[in-house]
Order: C-alpha cells, then sequence, then structure tokens
C-alpha cells in the first residue's frame, strides 16, 4: 500500500485556501487540510498520515488520532514535526511505497537519501486538486444519470406522454 506522509503546517501555509484560512484561524486550516486529503486518500486508497508542529506550545503533548481515515500526529512540545516524519521515514521497510509531501529542503533531501519520493507542497495541490475534479465530473455524471431517471415523462405511458406533447406544442385535442 502507498503511503503519503504530509508535513501539516508546510501545505497549510503554501496552499493559498488554506493560508488564507490560518491567517483567520490555524484549527479551521488543519481540519480542511485532514478533511481534503482525506477525500484525496478515500479516492487513491493511499494511507495518508499528515504531522503538525506543537513544539512550540510548552503544554502539548505529543499525540495521534485517526480523523475520517487520515492518521493526523502532533509532534508535542519535546520535538518537531520535521523529527518526527524523520522517524517516520526510518522505520519505514524498505519495501514500502513512502512519498513525502513537503517544500522543506531539508526533510526533501532526507527523504531522497533514503530513495523515498518526495513532492512540492504546490505539487501535492496539483494532484489533489486533479483528483478530486476526477471524482467531481464522476459524481456529477452519476448525479446526471440519475436524474435522468427519475423524470416524470420517463415514467409516463406512451399514450398520456403524447398527449401531453401535443398540449406543449399547442395542439388541440384529438376528437
Amino acid at each position: 500500500m502507498e503511503r503519503l506522509i504530509v508535513d501539516g503546517y508546510n501545505i497549510i501555509f503554501a496552499w493559498p485556501e488554506l493560508s488564507a484560512l490560518k491567517d483567520v484561524k490555524l484549527e479551521d486550516a488543519r481540519d480542511a487540510l485532514v478533511s481534503i486529503l482525506a477525500d484525496y486518500a478515500a479516492m487513491t486508497r493511499q494511507k495518508v498520515t499528515v504531522v503538525f508542529d506543537s513544539h512550540r506550545r510548552p503544554d502539548a503533548e505529543a499525540s495521534q488520532q485517526t480523523i475520517s481515515g487520515v492518521q493526523v500526529v502532533y509532534s508535542g512540545r519535546k520535538t518537531s514535526a520535521d523529527h518526527v516524519i524523520e522517524r517516520l521515514l526510518f522505520e519505514a521497510r524498505p519495501n514500502d511505497e513512502i512519498t513525502v509531501a513537503t517544500s522543506d529542503a531539508l526533510q526533501r533531501d532526507l527523504a531522497l537519501g533514503r530513495q523515498i519520493k518526495t513532492v512540492s507542497a504546490l505539487t501535492l495541490k496539483s494532484q489533489v486538486d486533479a483528483v478530486l475534479a476526477g471524482r467531481d465530473r464522476q459524481m456529477g455524471d452519476r448525479q446526471a444519470r440519475s436524474d435522468i431517471a427519475r423524470r416524470l415523462e420517463d415514467r409516463l405511458d406512451p399514450k398520456t406522454r403524447e398527449r401531453l406533447d401535443q398540449l406543449r406544442r399547442g395542439e388541440s385535442a384529438p376528437k
């Protein structure tokens, strides 16, 4: 199974819509990122882990939880997200298919040194946008087919349909 490890704040600061959210409320930006990644994971069948820094908060404890299928990790006050990502990379088995999403050059170099794929924050955005746009097209197609199947005229008998067509065209009823 493919695994995507995401440097959470690096992505939030790089994606314009999330960056705008963080300026209002950082928690909303985190929630939005996790929601987007959950949709992406569901479509790609990847295991997604997003790591957030919390080492600058003196009261922060390291924690992890699963939200909508996405593993969300907070680094805690004693370490940084970079260190958590490094640990995850070193714990990976050689045959694991891992991609690290970050624009942090040091993290990318570390991953590449272990022959682990990396994508920049903006490349991840392009990939996510493409996958979710495909999903939206599929859902739109399904909705359109469903709407067609539910049209009243499709459930009318042919005689009634013909009579209604005549009325619509302004023709009088046959005598």
